[in-house]
C-alpha cells in the first residue's frame, strides 16, 4: 500500500508530470537541462526529481560529478500505464532549448537556513558566473527570515524559490566547494568526499535584531564571502 501512494503522490503535481515527460521525450537529462528548459533553479528542480526517483519513475546514472536522469527501464506494467496515460493529459512541456554547460556548485550551509546561507545563496547566483549556489541548515528552521527577504529584495536578488531546507534535501548533488558559515554547522557539518573543499568564513548572526543588522551582514557576505568563492572555483567575473 505504502509503495502504492508513493507512486500515486508522485504525479499529484503538474510541475513533476511535465517533468516526467520531459525526460520520457529527451531520453536522458541532467538537472542543468532541465534548469534551462524550464526555467527553475536547480534547487527546486532536486527536490521533484527524488520524489520521481523515490517513486521508481526514474534512474540517475552517476558519470563523474554529473548526474543524468531517464525513465527507469524496465519499468513495471503500473508505471508504464501511468506514464503513457499522462502523456494524454494538456500539459504545456518545453523542449530541450540548449545542451548542458558545466557551472560549479557551491554549498552554504549554516544552522537554520533562514539568513545567512540563504542571503549567501542569493548573491552567489546573483554576482558570480559560473557558480550555482545552494544552501540548507544543519536543521531547517522551515521558515526564511522576513527581513533576510527584505534586504534582498532591496539587492535585486531575492527570489520566490529560495527557502529553508535541510542538507539531506540537497545531497543528491555533487558540490565542487562547501562553505559553512556559522560555528555550529562547522562542528556539525556532514563528512563530505575529499575532493570537495570545505571552508569556514564565519558570520554573525543577524535573527532577532532590527533590518540593519540584516543589512550589514549582507555587505560582508559581498565584500568578505564573494572574493573567496570567485577565487576556489577560479571565476573572473
Amino acid at each position: 500500500m505504502d509503495d502504492f501512494l508513493k507512486t500515486i503522490s508522485a504525479i499529484n503535481d503538474k510541475t513533476r508530470v511535465a517533468l516526467l515527460r520531459f525526460i520520457k521525450n529527451c531520453g536522458e537529462v541532467c538537472v542543468c537541462d532541465i534548469e534551462s528548459s524550464f526555467e527553475m533553479i536547480q534547487s527546486r528542480i532536486s527536490r521533484h526529481l527524488k520524489i520521481l526517483k523515490d517513486a521508481g519513475y526514474l534512474r540517475v546514472d552517476r558519470r563523474g560529478r554529473w548526474a543524468y536522469y531517464s525513465v527507469r527501464s524496465p519499468l513495471d506494467k503500473f508505471r508504464t500505464e501511468i506514464l503513457e496515460e499522462i502523456g494524454y493529459l494538456d500539459i504545456e512541456v518545453p523542449m530541450l532549448t540548449c545542451k548542458c554547460v558545466e557551472t560549479q556548485k557551491v554549498l552554504i550551509l549554516c544552522t537554520g537556513n533562514s539568513c545567512r546561507s540563504i542571503m549567501a545563496e542569493a548573491l552567489i547566483n546573483k554576482y558570480i558566473a559560473g557558480a550555482q549556489a545552494y544552501s540548507s541548515g544543519v536543521k531547517s528552521s522551515l521558515h526564511v527570515n522576513p527581513n533576510a527577504i527584505k534586504v534582498l529584495k532591496e539587492e535585486g536578488v531575492w527570489d520566490e524559490s529560495y527557502h529553508s531546507k535541510v542538507i539531506d534535501d540537497i545531497m543528491n548533488i555533487e558540490f565542487d566547494l562547501v562553505i559553512t558559515v556559522c560555528d555550529n554547522a562547522r562542528e556539525n557539518c556532514p563528512i563530505f568526499d575529499s575532493s570537495i573543499e570545505v571552508l569556514h568564513v564565519g558570520f554573525e548572526d543577524p535573527d532577532g535584531k532590527e533590518i540593519e543588522e540584516f543589512r550589514k551582514t549582507m555587505k560582508q557576505i559581498k565584500e568578505e564571502l564573494l572574493p573567496i568563492v570567485k577565487e576556489r572555483l577560479n571565476v573572473v567575473k
